[in-house]
């Protein structure tokens, strides 16, 4: 490519150069030789003005021939890029991309790789649609069959007291778990919509995230997981909610996936450019290719091993979004087997 550009540099030079010699040379020789022919004696200046026009009459007529002789080789070029971005225009996304080699003229291949990353990412955003849409149809349709299920089976006569708290309890936990996906997509789409316009306040980051860890306590020591915690003192300007919904999300995470006497370690520190807050547990982990998904929507890691492990796979797509918010970052790092590091870096 960049031999390719040099050599349009080159003949661009040299197309500059004859252009400039026919325009400012060609004019003062004929003017010379005719007004020598005829006689003429004229000022300096009416000689310049003369041969300017003539330059420019002649660099018009340079540029027309030129026109005229690389219009169909441009067309040529040109028609399959039109047709390209109809079938785009079409929604026909698949069937848009051009064969670059094809094409020739280092301008019509720019275009024609444009158009081709335009036809690309439009594809994936439409699979990314269609997996959007079928994964909450999903979500949607599971607990509203147990619902519709469970509301058949009440109308047992015969069903004990007993049996029929049961099914209640479910259709309740049921609909408690449509509400919820509800509220998460709801939630989600309202961060998109935000941008940069959160409010913010100043707050300190590690008594909130130290007031999550006690809010949870139920559940990790439910589990008898040893908890490690190390937070330095730290003054940051944020939106205190939201980031409050990053550190339950993570650590419900971590508690969630950690085995029975488990532990994970909970670690804040601060440097001269950003806050690095990392969770990590010692808990089933995930494969490499879980880890590049983990913050797509829907997504469930590790669905065969996990049934029981209850949620809209909205989360962390959630706490994503909100560190963005905050100009941060998250990543994820983790081995089978052996756990699981969530590092978010927030900048100061």
């Amino acid at each position: 490519m960049r031999k390719k550009l040099w050599k349009h540099i080159i003949l661009g030079l040299i197309s500059f150069l004859l252009v400039g010699i026919l325009v400012g040379y060609v004019p003062y020789t004929l003017t010379s030789y005719l007004f020598e022919l005829w006689g003429f004696k004229l000022s300096d200046w009416v000689v310049s003005t003369i041969n300017g026009i003539l330059g420019f009459l002649i660099a018009i007529i340079v540029m027309s021939l030129l026109f005229i002789f690389l219009r169909p080789k441009r067309d040529r070029y040109l028609k399959p890029i039109v047709e390209s971005m109809k079938l785009i225009g079409n929604g026909e996304f698949d069937q848009a991309h051009l064969n670059e080699k094809t094409i020739k003229g280092y301008s019509m291949q720019f275009l024609s790789r444009n158009v081709n990353q335009m036809a690309e990412e439009l594809t994936l955003r439409e699979k990314l649609n269609q997996e959007f849409i079928s994964n909450v149809s999903h979500e949607i349709q599971s607990p509203l069959t147990a619902i519709k299920g469970f509301t058949h089976m009440l109308r047992n006569p015969q069903l004990t007291t007993t049996e029929r708290n049961h099914y209640i309890d479910i259709i309740e936990k049921e609909s408690n778990r449509l509400s919820n996906l509800s509220k998460n997509m709801q939630k989600l789409s309202w961060l998109e919509e935000m941008n940069t316009g959160i409010k913010k306040q100043n707050f300190r980051l590690d008594q909130q995230i130290r007031e999550v860890v006690l809010t949870m306590e139920y559940q990790w020591s439910q589990k008898d997981i040893e908890l490690s915690v190390q937070l330095e003192e730290v003054q940051y300007i944020g939106n205190e909610e939201l980031l409050s919904q990053v550190w339950m999300n993570l650590l419900d995470n971590a508690i969630k996936f950690t085995q029975k006497n488990g532990q994970f370690h909970l670690e804040l520190k601060k440097t001269q450019r950003e806050i690095v807050v990392k969770i990590t547990d010692n808990g089933i982990g995930m494969a490499e290719e879980e880890q590049l998904r983990i913050f797509e929507r829907f997504y469930k890691s590790d669905r065969s091993r996990n049934r029981q492990k209850k949620g809209s796979g909205l989360g962390l797509s959630i706490v994503q979004k909100i560190v963005e918010l905050h100009n941060g970052k998250i990543v994820v790092s983790s081995i089978p087997s052996e756990g699981t590091t969530f590092t978010v870096t927030l900048s100061i």
